[in-house]
């Protein structure tokens, strides 16, 4: 099904019949009374032909903007920051007919210092890409939507939410722990909590996610990337074994083999 159309009593004027808005993108399903695209790549435009005759709902959308996770550091490495995430969770976002491009940020890449993840943007919405982990000696976590982790010594993790949105899209990395031999990457920040900080007697697990409904499940986005202790340590969050974030999550790359997360896009809107 590539678009939403259907006719639902009357409108809120009382002069006649309702319908909904009209568009294209992405991988569209229903629920309900909603029509929900889910974009995963860049080339999936979402393309508003028509929009609804409601006075109150006809021309706006609900969102979730996730950007790409960022990328874990190598050699004790920290884990990498989760996209921005972004969601107005309500239906007061307002769109016109026409084609919107929506750039989906890729995962960040796992090396010494993680590279950061790729912006994911709807409309006037972006999230900036998650910061990378740092690796190495001496090196802090990138800054990004949630800030990378850090590697060895007492070196903060990278800054959240940045660039600065309201409410914030981020959190920041955590703090390393240690010298060479005995010492601790810490683990990514995440949407929801700060990476923790890395301790003596193990690697950090990443920041908490966020869960959301929108795609008419509960999905949990934007999760840290778990720093690394030992060649046996690793993760990408917790309670999840080091290596890649999963696609279309957001979520930051653990030390070991831990590229960060694709994004992912969710437009969202009543039938009228």
């Amino acid at each position: 099904m590539s678009f939403g159309y259907k006719m639902l009593g009357f409108g809120s004027s009382g002069s006649g019949p309702t319908f909904g808005m009209q568009a294209t993108g992405g991988t569209v399903t229903t629920s309900g009374d909603y029509t929900i695209h889910k974009i995963t790549a860049s080339a999936q435009n979402f393309i508003v032909s028509a929009l609804g005759t409601d006075v109150t709902y006809g021309n706006k959308v609900e969102y979730l903007v996730c950007a790409g996770g960022g990328g874990g550091g190598l050699g004790h490495g920290g884990g990498g920051g989760a996209g921005g995430y972004r969601t107005n969770g309500a239906y007061d976002h307002v769109v016109t007919a026409q084609t919107y491009t929506v750039p989906i940020g890729a995962g960040g890449a796992n090396a010494q210092i993680g590279t950061q993840g790729g912006t994911s943007t709807f409309d006037t919405i972006a999230s900036a890409g998650g910061g990378g982990g740092a690796g190495g000696i001496g090196n802090g976590g990138l800054d990004g939507g949630s800030g990378g982790g850090s590697c060895l010594f007492s070196i903060p993790g990278g800054s959240g939410n940045t660039p600065a949105t309201t409410p914030s899209q981020g959190n920041n990395g955590g703090l390393g722990c240690g010298p060479p031999g005995v010492g601790m990457g810490s683990g990514g920040g995440g949407s929801g909590t700060a990476g923790p900080p890395a301790g003596t007697n193990g690697p950090s697990n990443g920041g908490s996610g966020t869960a959301n409904s929108i795609g008419g499940t509960s999905v949990t986005y934007t999760t840290g990337g778990g720093g690394e202790g030992s060649p046996s340590y690793g993760g990408q969050g917790p309670g999840v074994p080091n290596g890649p974030g999963p696609a279309n999550t957001g979520q930051g790359g653990g030390e070991f083999g831990g590229v960060g997360g694709t994004g992912v896009v969710f437009i969202k809107y009543k039938w009228q």
